[in-house]
């Protein structure tokens, strides 16, 4: 029910019925029609016929048997087994009894009827089929069974069977089992192909009997050979410039048989001709007049469509007629040779020999390879030498001369035909060039690695060129080492291709000088030498680096805002933007302080009297966002306090280059105090400092708790090329007020 209304005193409902659809149970009982027989005075429940049924598929169908109709309440049919059996009512003698039935299978779904006949009394025989139909080849042999025709007796009685209708006599019947078979050979070529027949089952002991038609109908088989109509076809005087495709003749061939086997297909074993369907036999490429006997000769084959296939054979014979159509023939295409460079006029080169296969006469020409007019060439013997006058000049590595032969056209053409062959002088080289890098002074433009990667890093590749030619133009590189030391690169000796051997480390050393070799095979070799400058590209793998481990500083408390007291100093052993370092500080609310992000300078940015200490941390971050820090320590100190006073203002010093590190700068800066040396801490930062050394800190400050003097140490090996000079501001600190 899909829809329900409702109103005062009624109700309609709409109703959807789903029918089964039909069950593809089919009716599998044998023979049909389905008819069968029972004696008048069976007893009730004698089984008379068994129903039964399968899926279209073949597999068993679980069923119910219905009795839709018929019977006259005299047979009834089990619903499970399908037995059709007597209900006892009287039967009447002689009557057939027609039965509609019908299968259902498990899901209620009916299959198609069915009608049973059932005769009271006595049924004769019935065929397995109402009338046969058979096909028997032509090489069937005698006696040998075509066909079984049976029928089946509803008493249960022998049958006996015999030919009624036999055209000739050229069937028999076995009388126990209905076999036929044939009674002598037969020829579908020459006899009738179509042979109707009438058998006849009998019961002996009733005398019942049916009747049966059967239609033999002799099938061909491929026994008849393709046969052609000439054992030889042939052809004279055919033109070796006949085109492909052009017909030449035709075959035929005939074949007995009918149908397939006597379809015929036409094969030519010869790659030079072909055959069409019709038997249009035609060349499938050029012919050639200068063949043995002048003439062509192949066999071309029938074959009929049978099983096994059958074949004929004839022969084909073209003969030609001469053209002048073929070009002289070098005996060589190639002609290889030997000369030293330094060979002398009339110097024998080459002999080249060309036949024309139409037997005109040849002459030779020099057409190519010739432009310094180094070779001579006797167009009647084709001899080839170098000239007399003015004396040769020969260059490597070889000439490539092209040497064309002309034929007379005495057998006849349009024109003289000629062909050509390669003559290749080869010249042997001394060896007088080195290899040469015509590359060399654009190598150290642009030739860079970076560090730290893998071993095997391809650098570039370099390229020699030697003018010799053989071995002694043959170059094979190398890499010259100084003093036994590893270069650091290797170069495949083939190709040219520099590679590293070890990973590198800009910060150690930034540039590498390669001396590479290019060495040709000769047995003296010669060596021709690049220097190459191998950059070493910067990675950013170095954190800034500040120069003192922590910052404290002592500041009054009415300090105006904006009052720059402290500049720290950071520096990166990298290069370009990963050693650019910005300076920033940890957040802190109140910001007392600022940082100049550039100069590293701080500055008060708030008041500080409200407060005593301020901690907080400075931040070195470079271009390659890589970061380090320090402790920031600021203590706040009375107005009313005395800072102590260094003896000098300042202190100037000269430093030797190269000066080793941890090596004293100067001693003996004393520092005065009210308070006492016990009070006293020193502390130094970059002050007025040259660009360069703002990344490269290049000495710090040692001093002894309680003393009262410092020293400048030297921290790294100091260069004049990177500063003349710097400037470095130091303060010396106690608790409660700074200098």
């Amino acid at each position: 029910m899909s829809k329900t209304t409702q109103c005062d005193d009624w109700y309609l409902c709409r109703l959807t019925l789903t029918l089964p659809s039909l069950s593809d149970l089919q009716w599998v009982m044998f023979p049909q029609p389905y008819l069968a027989a029972v004696g008048p005075d069976a007893a009730p429940g004698s089984v008379v016929y068994k129903l039964v049924a399968r899926h279209r598929d073949g597999s068993p169908g679980a069923a119910q048997f219905l009795l839709v109709d018929g019977g006259e309440d005299c047979f009834d049919v089990d619903r499970s087994s399908g037995e059709v059996r007597t209900t006892g009512r009287p039967l009447t003698p002689s009557r057939e009894y027609i039965l509609t039935v019908q299968a259902v299978d498990t899901q209620g779904r009916k299959g198609s009827h069915a009608s049973v006949a059932i005769l009271a009394g006595f049924r004769p025989p019935q065929f397995t089929n109402t009338s046969y139909s058979i096909y028997v080849p032509e090489s069937t042999a005698v006696g040998q069974a075509v066909a079984v025709v049976q029928a089946i007796s509803f008493q249960r009685k022998t049958l006996s069977y015999m030919l009624l209708v036999n055209p000739g006599n050229l069937f028999s019947i076995n009388q126990e089992s209905g076999a036929l078979s044939l009674t002598r050979a037969v020829d579908y070529e020459s006899g009738p192909h179509l042979h109707h027949l009438q058998v006849r089952a009998s019961e002996p002991d009733t005398g019942l009997n049916n009747i049966a038609e059967v239609a033999v109908h002799i099938t061909d088989e491929n026994d008849c050979t393709p046969e052609f109509m000439h054992s030889i076809y042939s052809r004279d005087n055919i033109p070796e410039t006949t085109p492909p495709g052009t017909s030449l003749l035709q075959v035929l061939a005939r074949d007995c048989d009918t149908g397939l086997n006597a379809e015929i297909s036409y094969f030519i074993q010869s790659l030079d001709f072909s055959v069409s369907a019709q038997g249009v036999v035609s060349p499938s490429r050029k012919l050639d007049y200068e063949r043995p006997n002048h003439m062509y000769e192949c066999v071309v084959v029938a074959v009929d469509k049978g099983t096994p296939a059958r074949t004929g054979t004839a022969s084909i014979r073209i003969r030609m007629a001469n053209v002048n159509d073929e070009a002289p023939v070098f005996s060589q295409t190639v002609y290889k040779t030997f000369l030293s460079e330094d060979a002398g006029p009339e110097t024998l080169v080459a002999i080249v020999h060309a036949k024309d296969p139409d037997g005109d006469g040849v002459t030779y020409a020099i057409t190519g390879g010739n432009e310094d007019s180094n070779f001579e060439l006797d167009n009647q013997k084709g001899i080839i030498k170098l000239r007399r006058s003015p004396p040769p000049r020969l260059r490597g590595p070889q000439y490539v001369l092209n040497v064309t032969a002309t034929d007379d056209n005495m057998a006849g053409g349009p024109l003289p035909l000629s062909s050509s062959a390669q003559v290749i002088v080869g010249i042997n080289d001394i060896n007088n060039n080195k290899p040469v890098f015509e590359e060399c002074h654009n190598y150290s433009l642009n030739t860079l690695v970076l560090e730290n990667q893998p071993p095997g890093t391809v650098v570039l590749r370099v390229q020699a060129h030697d003018a010799d030619t053989g071995v002694n133009g043959e170059v094979k590189y190398g890499i010259m080492q100084r003093d036994g030391a590893s270069p650091g690169f290797t170069i495949d000796p083939d190709t040219g291709v520099i590679s590293t051997a070890v990973s590198f480390d800009r910060e150690r050393q930034r540039e590498y000088t390669l001396s590479v070799t290019a060495t040709d095979q000769a047995e003296e070799p010669l060596i021709g030498i690049c220097q190459i400058t191998v950059l070493i590209a910067d990675q950013n793998d170095n954190d800034p680096k500040f120069e003192n481990s922590r910052y404290q500083y002592f500041l009054r408390e009415d300090t105006p805002v904006g009052t720059s007291f402290l500049r720290a100093a950071a520096h990166d052993d990298d290069q370009g933007t990963n050693a650019a370092i910005t300076y920033s500080l940890s957040h802190q609310n109140p910001a007392y302080f600022h940082i100049n992000p550039s100069t590293g300078w701080v500055y008060v940015n708030h008041p500080i009297s409200q407060t005593s200490r301020i901690s907080q941390q400075i931040i070195a971050t470079d271009g390659g966002n890589r970061s380090s820090s320090v402790d920031l320590t600021v203590i706040i100190t009375n107005v009313h306090n005395q800072p102590p006073q260094w003896e000098q203002a300042e202190y100037w010093v000269t430093i030797p280059e190269n000066t080793v590190r941890d090596s004293k700068i100067v001693c003996g800066c004393d520092v005065l105090s009210v308070y006492g040396h016990a009070e006293l801490e020193l502390n130094t930062w970059a002050g007025n400092v040259a660009p360069l050394l703002l990344r490269h800190v290049t000495y710090y400050l040692a001093y002894i708790l309680f003393a009262i003097s410092a020293c400048f140490i030297c921290c790294q090996i100091l260069q004049s090329s990177e500063s003349l000079y710097s400037q470095r501001e130091t303060r010396a600190n106690n608790p409660h007020l700074s200098t």
